[in-house]
Order: C-alpha cells, then structure tokens, then sequence
C-alpha cells in the first residue's frame, strides 16, 4: 500500500547550502512525497533558491522570526500532510533510495513504527563512513542479530541504547505520523534540535526497523545549530538522563546504562570546559560527576584540571 511521504526540511540562512538537499529529496526514487521547506525567519536568500527549483512538490512556509530548530520542526509536523513523517536537514543529502528502502520496510513490517538508517558523516577535515561503526552499544546490539542488512528492534532494546548513546539521526529518520501524536513532538524550550529526548519519548512505545547502509550523508558546517548551542543542549541532556534515572530503581539493567550515560556526560562537559579554559567549572563538573556516578576517573580528571590550573 502506497503511503505519502511529508519531507521536513528546517533551515536557517542555509540560501548557500539548501539546493544539494533539496535535489537529493527531489531525485528519490520513491515518487508519492512532498517536500516542507519551514524557513526559521532566513534573512538570506534562501526562499529565492527554493523557489528558483520550479517543483510542484515543494512547499515553502516561513517564521517571520527565528523560533529555533525545533519549533521549526513541529511547524513542519503542523503543515505536512503525508501518513509518513522524515527529515532532511538542509545541510545534509539523500541517496536516491533512501525513501524507497525505508517505505518498503514500513511496508513489509506494519508492526514497527518508525524505521532508521546508518549515515555518513562528512565535515571540512573528516570523513565518517559510518556512523554506527562508532557506536559502541548499538553496535554490540547488532552483533546479536543476524547477520543481514534490515533489523526489527524493540523499543527496549532502543530505549537501552539511547540511555548511553544516540544511533539515530533526524535525517535518517522516517515514522509514521501518528508516533507524534501519540508521544509528542521536538521540546521548544530549547533552541537546538532535541531529537535524543524525542527518540527516548518513542521507544516508550514505539518499535524500530534498522537499515544498516549509509542512506544519508550527514555534513558538519561550522554554522550548524548543535554547535551554536553546544553547552545548553550538553547541560539539557545531563538533566534528561538524571530525571530518566529517577525512575529506573527497578530496572537494574537500564540503571546500569543511564549510570554510563550520565557518566558520558559530565566528563564531555568537563573536557569541553577544560578546553574553553573555563577550569573552575570543569572541575565542578568532574565533582558532581563523581557525587553522581561514583566514577574514581571523575576525580583524577578534576584533579589532573585542577592542576592545570595551578601550573
């Protein structure tokens, strides 16, 4: 059964980098989408390169000021009228079957609710083939599997990972619109995409499907919205995993998990401090990291930041 695909394309003054994108959505081979371009207020000339395609396919909405990435997002969810939900960041590209592999799992498992790919991950100085081949928990899981290109996860399973580590990427994404319904949508409180609280919220009730081939090309730009906000979605996600594991007492495999994660955590905000030369707040941060997780290496890196200081 042919089910419509509704493409969420967010930007930002991305007028210089959109095109590529919006070729990669529009040469799917999969033919039943439609493309929402939500420009989060572009002071650029982003709306002139949309238009200057001449697709029917594409629909082009603008914020009359910038809301952030995530309003941007549930503004697309708002407009799309596809049963079929993705997105394709607009720094980032397609390969021309992405849409049809991941149509055709949802189609042959209508058990599963949302299906995802691996990506590749492109920047100005590297190049990442795979992005679950750095996965550690993700990939542990597939090693349990059989050894074939599509996988049916449970939302346990999923749930599990993500308490450690984000697989998932949005533009390697597609659900059914209905999970966003059911679960919700991208908090707007704050102003980068905060897709790992999203995905946490789905494998409460959702199951997943694996596709393990780089469908997506994920680029890094300098101008990328994760960057801007480094530091408030690091602090944003150390406070996420500190209330998920409030309710975890009984769950002594999740605890065990979140207990890593929240680990993870505090020492890339540490690290990141460290490097800023902001020493006083790395230290904090290896402290209450200790206080939090009992992790001996929480004190030695304090100490060790500390004495950087000193020196």
């Amino acid at each position: 059964m042919a089910m419509k695909v509704s493409v969420i394309i967010p930007t930002y003054n991305r007028g210089y980098i959109i095109r590529r994108a919006l070729e990669s959505a529009l040469a799917q081979t999969y033919r039943d989408f439609e493309i929402v371009v939500l420009d989060d207020g572009s002071t650029d000339n982003t709306a002139e390169i949309v238009q200057s395609l001449h697709s029917d396919k594409i629909r082009y909405i603008r914020h009359k000021q910038n809301c952030g990435y995530s309003a941007a997002c549930n503004g697309g969810i708002s407009a799309a009228n596809g049963e079929l939900i993705g997105f394709l960041d607009s720094d980032d590209i397609w390969m021309p079957d992405k849409l049809e592999r991941q149509v055709g799992f949802l189609s042959r498992h209508p058990e599963v609710d949302a299906v995802f790919t691996d990506v590749e991950i492109v920047g100005e100085l590297q190049r990442i083939p795979s992005l679950i081949g750095i996965m550690k928990r993700f990939s542990k899981l597939l090693e349990r599997k059989e050894n074939t290109e599509e996988h049916v996860l449970s939302g346990r399973e999923i749930y599990l990972c993500l308490l450690e580590e984000v697989p998932i990427k949005p533009t390697a994404f597609l659900s059914k619109r209905e999970i966003y319904e059911r679960v919700g949508t991208f908090n707007e409180v704050w102003p980068s995409g905060t897709d790992w609280d999203l995905f946490l919220r789905f494998s409460g009730s959702c199951s997943f499907g694996y596709i393990d081939r780089p469908l997506a090309i994920l680029r890094t730009n300098p101008d990328a919205t994760h960057l801007k906000f480094r530091e408030q979605d690091k602090l944003f996600l150390l406070g996420l995993f500190l209330q998920e594991r409030r309710k975890l007492a009984n769950d002594p495999d999740a605890l065990a998990a979140v207990n890593r994660g929240i680990a993870d955590h505090y020492r890339n905000l540490g690290s990141d401090y460290l490097q800023a030369g902001q020493v006083r707040k790395s230290v904090i941060f290896y402290l209450r990291g200790f206080k939090d997780t009992r992790e001996i290496m929480m004190l030695r890196n304090a100490s060790m930041s500390d004495g950087n200081e000193r020196v």
